[in-house]
């Protein structure tokens, strides 16, 4: 690419009949171009327009290539030279050293080549102190110069220029003038005809595309075929042919610095692709490593099954054949006995009782098949290439050209045999990706369709939850209303009584729905409970998370007994003997650009009808689910206009209009946008001041909170777009990841720094909650409506949530084993108690049930 100016430096003469002609001026403008491209580059610096790109001397006769780079005539001759050129052939060529460009010279050789008039045919003239009119033959004094025809002009002329029509486009600029401000003064010589010496240039012939002296036109353009005319006539039209070329090429010029910029672009996204399927390779081989694994687990288990199944059959019949031959023994030893002590009578007299006993036993022999075969049989061929066929393909663009209509990856299919005989597939056409189970889990829950068997196998929540749920809600649930009689004197009231101590069912305070964590203050419920279950069998109470079967209670009613976490005197957290599990109520999404699928989402928030409202970063989008999962509509065009997206990262909602709050890249680092509540775009708001927005919340009364993770700093912005005021929390954290607001305090996750910091609405430092041991790299929180403070992490690929008081005391600990999950971003609560998050590197949302902790 070529960046051109036309410089001023360079003016030319203009004569008529005995004068130049007018192609000086389009041959000057072309002789003013900078190379700015990195072929116009030696050793870093540009290359000098007045010297011989090959030699580094001064251009003495100058010859331009078709790629308009000119170079000394003797040096092009001896690459011609060495090319092979010399030889004359109609082939002949000769390639540019700057640029590379291949110019056809034939057997005319360098004759071809023009002559770069731009430098061999002007004078500089500014230390000459007598300056003659080029413009006429009267030859006076000039005292100006004309910048649009290139003469010296004298006073005649001069007025001329300033008077006349046909001048007054023509910019006119004093001699003296030019030397105050020290501007080049220069002539251009009459071009001289390359055949007729001496004879100047002053017609061209449009035929021939080429201009022509006054012999020229007698002899080699002579004839009605040949359309010329004067060099001065010609002006107007190849100035505009050549603006308009010039023009063109601007838009060229335009579209493909468009076209760089998107490559650079593409670039980007290529490497973020590479790393997403990176990761998902990886992932790959974990999941197909812990299905491996359980097809080893199963199979261990069956061969013991099938040894064992044997063995008894084994150990059975040869416990037959032991009493067999005793029975062969004892007959055959008084048979022999008999023979050798008995008289004949008595062996007659006994005769038929002996013989129908060895008769019986010869004809009664048991038989048993003695070969017994438990071998383990496998086709390493057949699952080898099974696993580079199903282990995952990679799409390309030149992929959904040729096949658009094909999936990325072929369907994988796996049948694997279970311990409860059922059997389960799961298939995948996501681009890049496993199916939306195998991106996640590690125990088993092989896909979307397992769903059901995943539940079986983890424990449900209790029937208390679901009455804790329900109690003022009977729409939500069909438990019937709670009878506290029935309660106690029902068959399960062991198992009722279990579940209480840990529910702490509270008289004074009863349960609502709503309320996200469900935990008894009152400690005369306690006591009550605690007497009536070490009635029963001398249960003692719990603080403990409720999340177990009641089953699980009556088998082993001090399993979930556990002391209640504390804070010791030095701020540190004491970790509870056991980390309760969390269910998953729903999952959903995966990689791709459809409608349900996300590709790297990095936020999210919940809507006025608690709808599930997705940043899908590098889709370019916003998505609104209901909270089951389902779909409602998505909005928002990747780009960086105003309405549109570019890798929208946060999303927040206004409370009291139901407006959307989008920060995305747009052209700068940040950029935040007004959306109303179906989507439409309404406003930008500017935040230069922000780099990397890493937490977004509205406050109670309409203001935007923002946190920038590049230099940790709270933003409180007005929705008109007016920055209220901020302040910097530097001193207290090292890198926000997230901001929850609880009335008049600003509640920020500390990602490096292992802890959440709590700040005032005005920025004053209050306390700390957490710790690296508790809270490791959080980046989600959010807080009931009790004030319990829930705080998330994914530590070790496992989501995690410490529950803390508001003074910072650690209450429980959960954590969801049924899904590995990577990078999850935010936290939130629903109105039904539902735990909320997004597993970015995952590509999906998951929804977990309430947690019940006392």
């Amino acid at each position: 690419m070529m960046c051109t100016t036309a410089s001023e430096d360079f003016p030319e003469s203009k004569e008529l009949n005995e004068k130049s002609d007018d192609f000086g001026d389009i041959a000057i403008f072309e002789g003013s171009v900078k190379m700015c491209g990195t072929e116009a580059l030696e050793d870093g610096l540009l290359v000098d327009p007045d010297k011989c790109g090959m030699c580094g001397g001064p251009l003495l006769v100058s010859r331009m290539l078709h790629c308009l780079h000119s170079f000394c005539e003797e040096c092009l001759d001896k690459k011609l030279v060495g090319e092979g050129g010399d030889a004359g052939t109609v082939d002949a060529t000769i390639d540019c050293p700057t640029c590379g460009h291949e110019t056809k010279v034939g057997t005319k050789k360098l004759a071809a080549l023009p002559l770069d008039v731009t430098k061999t045919n002007i004078a500089d003239v500014s230390n000459s102190s007598s300056l003659h009119c080029t413009s006429c033959t009267a030859k006076e004094v000039a005292k100006s110069r004309c910048n649009t025809c290139h003469n010296l002009l004298c006073n005649h002329c001069d007025s001329a220029h300033h008077y006349m029509r046909c001048f007054e486009s023509h910019q006119v600029v004093a001699l003296e003038d030019m030397r105050k401000d020290g501007i080049k003064i220069t002539i251009h010589k009459p071009l001289e005809c390359d055949i007729h010496k001496g004879e100047n240039l002053i017609y061209y012939c449009n035929t021939c595309s080429t201009t022509a002296c006054n012999e020229c036109m007698k002899n080699e353009h002579k004839g009605a075929e040949h359309h010329a005319e004067g060099i001065a006539d010609s002006e107007m039209r190849v100035r505009q042919e050549i603006k308009a070329l010039l023009s063109e090429s601007q838009s060229k010029v335009d579209q493909l610095m468009k076209l760089s910029t998107g490559l650079n672009n593409s670039l980007e996204e290529l490497a973020h692709q590479r790393s997403t399927a990176r990761d998902l390779i990886n992932e790959s081989y974990q999941s197909y490593k812990a299905v491996l694994e359980k097809c080893k687990d199963e199979a261990l288990t069956k061969l013991n099954e099938l040894y064992h199944e044997r063995e008894l059959i084994i150990m059975k019949e040869n416990d037959e054949v032991g009493k067999t031959i005793g029975n062969f023994e004892d007959a055959r030893s008084y048979t022999t006995r008999l023979l050798e002590i008995s008289t004949v009578p008595e062996i007659m007299y006994l005769k038929k009782t002996v013989a129908d006993r060895l008769l019986e036993l010869n004809n009664n022999t048991p038989k048993f098949d003695e070969t017994f075969q438990i071998e383990f049989c496998t086709d390493f061929g057949s699952f080898e290439a099974m696993v580079k066929e199903h282990f995952g393909t990679f799409r390309t663009e030149k992929s959904r050209e040729s096949s658009p209509g094909v999936p990325a990856l072929a369907p994988l299919t796996v049948t694997q045999p279970l311990t409860n005989g059922c059997n389960t597939s799961i298939t995948n056409s996501s681009p890049i990706s496993l199916p939306t189970s195998m991106q996640s889990s590690f125990d088993g829950d092989l896909s979307g369709n397992m769903q059901n068997f995943a539940l079986a196998q983890s424990p449900p929540l209790p029937q208390l939850a679901t009455l804790a749920e329900s109690t003022n809600s009977a729409a939500t649930s069909p438990t019937p209303p709670f009878n506290l009689a029935d309660f106690l004197t029902s068959d399960t009231a062991y198992k009722n009584l279990a579940s209480l101590a840990k529910l702490g069912l509270n008289t004074d305070n009863p349960i609502t729905n709503g309320t996200m964590i469900v935990r008894s203050t009152s400690p005369s419920s306690l006591n009550m409970t605690n007497t009536l279950i070490n009635g029963f069998g001398g249960v003692s109470s719990s603080t403990s998370p409720l999340l177990s079967t009641p089953d699980d209670i009556m088998s082993d009613p001090m399993s979930n007994i556990l002391p209640a976490p504390t804070t010791n005197p030095n701020g540190t957290h004491t970790r509870s003997n056991k980390v309760s599990p969390m269910q998953i109520r729903s999952k959903f999404g995966q990689l791709g650009p459809n409608k349900g699928q996300f590709n790297s989402p990095h936020g999210f928030c919940l809507g006025l009808e608690e709808d599930i409202i997705v940043a899908d970063t590098n889709n370019h989008r916003i998505q609104v689910f209901d909270k089951s999962g389902a779909f409602k509509f998505q909005f928002g065009t990747s780009g960086k206009d105003e309405g549109q997206l570019w890798y929208p990262r946060k999303v927040a909602v206004m409370r009291t209009t139901g407006k959307y709050v989008v920060c995305d890249r747009g052209n700068e680092r940040s950029r935040m946008q007004i959306f109303t509540k179906n989507g439409h775009f309404l406003k930008k708001i500017a935040i230069r001041y922000i780099d990397i927005v890493a937490g977004l919340a509205v406050t109670g009364h309409g203001e935007i909170v923002a946190v920038d993770s590049v230099s940790p700093t709270v933003f409180i912005i007005s929705e008109s777009g007016e920055l209220i005021r901020w302040f910097d929390c530097s001193d207290f954290m090292r890198e926000p990841s997230d901001i929850a607001i609880h009335g008049k305090e600003f509640y920020v996750c500390d990602f490096k720094g292992h802890n959440v910091v709590v700040f005032s609405d005005e920025g004053h430092f209050l306390r700390r909650i957490g710790c690296e041991s508790i809270t490791n790299f959080p980046n989600g929180i959010d807080i009931s409506d009790a004030g319990d403070i829930l705080i998330g992490d994914s530590h070790g690929n496992r989501f995690h949530v410490a529950v803390f008081s508001r003074d910072g005391c650690l209450i429980s600990e959960f954590e969801c084993p049924y899904v590995k999950v990577s990078r999850c971003c935010g936290l939130k609560i629903t109105s039904e108690g539902y735990v909320v998050t997004l597993a970015k590197n995952n590509h999906h949302v998951l929804v977990l049930n309430t947690l019940y902790i006392l």
